[in-house]
């Protein structure tokens, strides 16, 4: 009776700890399931043998796909090309390791080795991480630092006497200004030479508003804008009755309007022959003749002049005076083109959108993928170009923050991209055809495009899937 009593006492102690170790058991696994980072636990062997939810939703691995395997036997070249797990065991230690999952989170998996009293490794603690918002906030920042440093730079230029509206941060521009700023306060000519869209009337403007003329009046005159018939009168006016319709009492031209001041002849290089005859008098003489008279008017006028074209070569070909053309290049300011001034992109970019944030009563942002974009594509329009393009993108853009794809010229190439980049002439098989046009897409994606997130929106596939592609065809993005 006495050791049946001891037998009921025995199994009542171990039913209680049963008990006891079964609601351990409950709580650790809460425990797991309440974390927020994914958890697996393997045996010494690679064997799982718990997974919590966490580790489903931020792997993309369901739990039924890999309780009770082997992480051998999980081992896939596109979404687990290598296991933690399997690291530990080899190197017996604890292993760090960034991870792209296959519903494309960026994850950082951590394998802890946890000892038995023989040293052998019996247990191994995967923790999972999702790194994807931590790298949002990164770039964020990085955004936010780059944009604080693109202001100070914008606030430097205007700080340094650089004008309304001129942004110089590159050196070939502060010489341009430089130059600029040193002539101003003499009456010579100045021949300002660039590219259409360079910013070369800007250029005249800042001489004249540093010049002694600064409070007297600024006219300018494109000379290919004004038929030739009338360019002569607008430029030297006429007296009454020289031609048919003439005002009576006849009319000042430009010369005279800008007495005291600048006259700023834009496109000189279209101005007519027999007109150029006239402004070299004017400029030597200091004395114009109105249109159908004889009579000489004294005019005090500072001269600047503009053109895209080869004066010297026009001036071989008898398109152009050579006497003029020499009165003319006293001074002479080569604009550089926006491609070789790479550094004034992002700053010119970001005034020009507050300017037109300001004129449209936006707020507008600029991406980084857009300042990135802007700064290598090449402006064939240069500045004039550019105003255009950020002045587009605020009055289109659906959101406030501006991303590549509100880029004017962005739907042209991606219309390129969808074009047939295979053309097939004889029999393969239809895998081969795919493959091919696969790795043309890829090639010509990675010329433009260089990180696998931005191919992917370009293309319209998720991340992983271009990872796992680019790594398919050996081609590597940043």
């Amino acid at each position: 009776m006495e050791e049946n009593n001891m037998l009921i006492q025995h199994l009542q102690t171990l039913q209680a700890d049963l008990e006891n170790c079964r609601k351990h058991v409950e709580d650790y696994e809460a425990i797991l399931e309440s974390s927020f980072d994914g958890i697996l636990i393997t045996d010494g062997q690679a064997n799982v043998l718990m997974v919590n939810e966490a580790y489903e939703r931020l792997t993309g691995i369901k739990i039924e796909e890999i309780m009770g395997k082997n992480m051998r036997d999980m081992l896939d070249p596109t979404y687990m090309p290598n296991s933690v797990v399997l690291l530990v065991l080899e190197q017996k230690k604890t292993v760090t390791m960034p991870h792209f999952t296959r519903n494309a989170k960026s994850i950082t998996v951590t394998g802890n080795p946890v000892f038995n009293e023989k040293g052998e490794i019996y247990r191994v603690i995967t923790n999972v991480r999702d790194t994807t918002e931590l790298n949002n906030l990164r770039q964020e920042l990085l955004r936010a630092q780059a944009m604080e440093n693109i202001y100070q730079q914008l606030e430097k230029a205007r700080t340094s006497g650089e004008g309304e509206g001129i942004i110089a941060i590159s050196d070939g521009m502060k010489a341009v200004l430089a130059m600029a700023l040193k002539v101003s306060p003499v009456d010579a000519t100045v021949l300002i030479l660039g590219e259409s869209g360079v910013g070369k009337e800007v250029i005249a403007k800042y001489i004249h508003q540093h010049s002694s003329r600064s409070q007297g009046p600024y006219i300018t005159v494109n000379c290919g804008a004004i038929p030739e018939q009338l360019l002569e009168s607008e430029l030297f006016g006429y007296v009454g009755g020289a031609f048919t319709g003439a005002n009576r009492t006849g009319k000042a031209g430009l010369f005279e309007a800008a007495d005291k001041g600048t006259l700023f002849l834009d496109e000189i290089g279209e101005l007519p022959l027999n007109l150029q005859v006239k402004t070299l008098r004017a400029l030597e003489n200091r004395e114009i003749m109105r249109v159908g008279s004889t009579k000489p008017v004294p005019v005090d006028v500072r001269i600047l002049t503009a053109t895209n074209r080869d004066l010297e070569q026009m001036v071989d070909s008898r398109l152009f005076r050579a006497d003029l053309f020499y009165r003319l290049n006293v001074i002479r300011l080569v604009v550089p083109p926006l491609r070789e001034r790479t550094e004034d992109i992002v700053p010119l970019s970001i005034y020009f959108l507050n300017y037109f944030n300001k004129l449209y009563h936006q707020n507008k942002k600029l991406d980084m993928e857009v300042l990135n974009e802007l700064e290598k594509y090449p402006w064939p329009g240069n500045v004039r170009e550019l105003k255009n393009s950020i002045e587009q993108m605020v009055v289109l853009g659906l959101d406030d923050l501006l991303h590549i794809g509100d880029l004017p010229w962005y739907k042209d190439q991606e219309r390129q991209m969808h074009q047939p980049l295979v053309k097939v002439s004889g029999i393969i098989s239809l895998k081969e055809a795919v493959e091919e046009t696969e790795k043309q897409l890829l090639e010509n994606a990675l010329k433009r495009y260089h990180t696998s997130r931005q191919i992917s929106r370009v293309i319209g596939i998720d991340q992983s899937t271009v990872v796992r592609k680019l790594n398919k065809y050996g081609l590597q993005a940043d």
